[in-house]
């Protein structure tokens, strides 16, 4: 069986193939670039907050420990939220939208009945010979894999539209079992077999925009490893210079509780004020609203618009379905 589609262009179809494997190549770099990345950077954040606790509870013999400002522990209690939430963004990203196949199927059905239709191979094999189809008689014949010999007097507006390279998503899969049970519908003639191929196209191009959509999400986290591996390394090492000047200005202190006018020990509790200063003035720099709302800003943004086009391609693809003129057989 063989529908028409209009105005069918060979060139365009030939040329919209490689989308799906560009798409997924662009998004496979994005990850693999940000994940060691992301890995050096949270070992070595982990490392400083160890530091940091170890410095912040250590007592230096029977030394008094100096009271910090209330400001600046407030200061360090919204930092170290700060440093939780981009953790855990980047861990969400790092186990969903770093990964194609985190809303596939669950369990072994799917792989198991993919490997066994050998589909990764049939789907190479297809691609190079559409990829290297010269003519629309060659580009039928790679659809329908009919042998060597072409079939005879092939009307030009009238194909058999096969999807041939699917991602391991959701609706990948969905468009998936709408291919196979579409090819097997056109052997009965049954107009059944449009409608899954129309749903197939549209399952894929919403799989596609998914892709891009985690793209841009893991985009999103490379910016916040940026910030990780440059604000909040800096603020945490200043974090640490207050807790070792305040260790030294009380271990000095203790050894010379009786003279206050101690030149060094002046000079060490200006150190340690001078350092708590300079600490507050990055803190709040990293704490200011607008970068961090802005990424906020860039992941809803990604998401809206991949749930836009998902609910505009679903929407076509219905208003496509219902298009289609269904007659059952009198009885």
């Amino acid at each position: 069986m063989s529908f028409k589609f209009p105005s069918f262009s060979l060139e365009s179809l030939q040329n919209s193939l490689p989308t799906m494997e560009s798409v997924k190549e662009s998004f496979n770099k994005v990850s693999k670039d940000i994940q060691p990345f992301a890995e050096r950077t949270g070992q070595m954040i982990n490392n400083q907050v160890a530091q940091l606790q170890q410095l912040a509870s250590e007592a230096q013999g029977n030394a008094e420990v100096s009271e910090l400002p209330a400001d600046y522990l407030e200061l360090e209690r919204q930092c170290d939220a700060l440093l939780r939430l981009y953790q855990e963004l980047i861990q969400f990203d790092n186990d969903t939208y770093a990964k194609v196949s985190y809303d596939y199927p669950p369990g072994n059905y799917a792989i198991n009945r993919l490997r066994d239709a050998n589909v990764s191979g049939a789907i190479s094999n297809k691609f190079n010979q559409l990829k290297n189809a010269a003519s629309p008689q060659e580009f039928e014949q790679a659809i329908l894999g009919g042998g060597d010999q072409p079939e005879e007097n092939p009307a030009e507006d009238e194909y058999h539209i096969q999807q041939v390279v699917i991602p391991k998503t959701l609706y990948g899969h969905l468009a998936t079992i709408a291919q196979t049970n579409a090819d097997e519908l056109q052997k009965s003639d049954s107009p059944i077999a449009l409608v899954l191929m129309q749903m197939s196209s549209s399952y894929t191009e919403v799989a596609l925009a998914r892709l891009d959509q985690d793209k841009k999400i893991n985009e999103v986290s490379h910016q916040l490893v940026q910030v990780l591996n440059h604000q909040f390394i800096s603020v945490n090492e200043l974090r640490k210079k207050v807790y070792a000047a305040r260790a030294e200005f009380d271990s000095f202190r203790a050894k010379h509780q009786e003279d206050e006018e101690n030149e060094e020990l002046i000079a060490k509790e200006d150190t340690l004020v001078s350092a708590t200063e300079v600490a507050v003035v990055e803190m709040k720099r990293l704490l200011q609203p607008s970068k961090n709302v802005d990424l906020l800003k860039q992941l809803a943004q990604a998401q809206v618009e991949y749930h836009q086009e998902a609910a505009k391609r679903l929407q076509a693809m219905l208003d496509q379905v219902k298009s289609v003129d269904v007659k059952d057989d009198e009885e």
